[in-house]
């Protein structure tokens, strides 16, 4: 069933996909222009959406953006960033050629790469990229030992004095038992003179 219906795959492989097709473009694009970068800089000029120094500045610098980060995007290095950039110099294509800039074709073709530099952007390079790559290694960073603080307690407990109350109970039983003993005999001394009395 898992031919027919899909709902969860391996989402890097996908990712490897739009970084390795978005990107090899635009490098290609980049390096294109930047051969003929006078031609570029009058087209760029021909759209009228940008003033005369300002489209000299675009069209100069665009190429060497595109082939700068079309080689981060396909290596998924510094991905954030490079998507940003991306997105931002496909979206002013966008905005100063149209959705549709001539006939034949459904759309312009930058809102296509627009959708996979946001993508990228929102999602990540992947597992597959030199981004992964220097997390793992962050994470594999020496762990340092947690500072614990340790509470030490001192319990006193006094002793009892067993041992002396135990000596004071053995001499107060020695002094019962003589004071009864004493008592013992002076009823016995009594009754023998009682007998003798008698006797007589």
């Amino acid at each position: 069933m898992s031919l027919f219906f899909k709902a969860h795959g391996r989402p890097s492989i996908g990712l490897l996909l739009i970084r390795l097709t978005a990107g090899t473009y635009t490098l290609s694009l980049g390096i294109m222009q930047a051969s003929n970068i006078q031609d570029y800089i009058n087209k760029v000029k021909a759209f009228n959406f940008f003033s005369e120094n300002t489209a000299f500045i675009f069209g100069f610098i665009t190429p060497f953006l595109l082939i700068i980060f079309g080689a981060l995007y396909i290596m998924g290095f510094f991905t954030p960033v490079t998507s940003f950039s991306l997105a931002f110099i496909s979206l002013v294509k966008i905005a100063s050629r149209g959705l549709f800039p001539t006939e034949g074709i459904p759309f312009n073709k930058d809102l296509l790469f627009l959708i996979c530099f946001l993508t990228t952007l929102f999602a990540g390079a992947g597992i597959i990229s030199f981004d992964a790559l220097l997390d793992r290694k962050k994470k594999k960073g020496p762990i340092l030992p947690k500072e614990t603080n340790v509470v030490t307690a001192e319990v006193i407990t006094e002793e009892a004095p067993q041992v002396n109350e135990a000596i004071e109970v053995k001499e107060e039983m020695g002094v019962n038992d003589k004071e009864e003993a004493k008592d013992e005999k002076e009823v016995k001394d009594e009754k023998e003179v009682k007998d003798e009395k008698t006797d007589n």
